[in-house]
């Protein structure tokens, strides 16, 4: 008890603490919706390299992975973040989903975590795992939603596995998200109708480099042959 008791304490210290000025709902932590990929490579001290382009056209989409440094599993007061995604519209943050570490939320009931989120979102519009209602499509695999806070731009979800305890939250901006959804869609439909042409394109590419160096290898093997 004593345990989960501390786990409570950290978790909720670290969210205050780090969000005493987040209130509004567009961030999370020190981390704003609509910001830009490079202010929060420099946040978190992640590489810009590591930044990966999803889709190029007819948006830019890129997502950032960060992974929380080792951590001693003694200390009570390490952060239970274990890795953040960071998704970007056309260089606008518009997707966060936060991943905690199993370890560092062990005996800690949806209360709990609701609770500690409570003092830094206010009440939750949607407070029950029990309330029929579809997880993010972002979400963990076989996960229900606990509890959720919105307002008319952004939304915050808080998620568990339904069979393994792992807690799971993702911050949306809900006009970003929903350009960005539909750039995802156009994405996927230009790619689809378009991969016949590129296939082609492809395969005489390389027919090509494969005639190129038979004919060098013929001219190489001409000049040096001897009967």
């Amino acid at each position: 008890m004593n345990s989960a008791r501390s786990l409570v304490i950290a978790f909720g210290l670290i969210l205050v603490g780090q969000l005493a000025f987040a209130q509004d709902m567009s961030r999370y932590r020190t981390y704003a919706l609509d910001s830009s990929l490079d202010s929060v490579v420099v946040a978190t001290g992640a590489r810009a390299a590591d930044a990966k382009t999803l889709h190029e056209r007819p948006a830019t989409i890129r997502q950032l992975e960060w992974r929380a440094p080792y951590a001693d599993s003694r200390n009570t007061l390490a952060d239970p973040v274990r890795d953040i995604s960071f998704t970007f519209y056309n260089d606008a943050l518009y997707q966060v989903i936060v991943n905690y570490d199993r370890e560092r939320t062990e005996g800690l009931t949806n209360s709990d975590i609701v609770e500690s989120l409570s003092a830094a979102y206010g009440a939750p519009t949607l407070a029950s795992a029990r309330t029929r209602t579809s997880p993010p499509a972002e979400a963990l695999p076989d996960s229900i939603v606990v509890a959720r806070w919105e307002n008319a731009e952004s939304a915050l979800t808080l998620i568990r596995g339904s069979y393994a305890p792992e807690f799971q939250l993702i911050l949306i901006s809900k006009p970003l998200s929903a350009r960005a959804r539909s750039a995802v869609r156009e994405a996927i439909r230009l790619d689809a109708t378009e991969a016949p042409r590129r296939e082609a394109e492809q395969r005489k590419k390389e027919a090509g480099a494969a005639s190129a160096a038979r004919d060098k290898a013929r001219s190489m093997n001409k000049a040096a042959f001897r009967p």
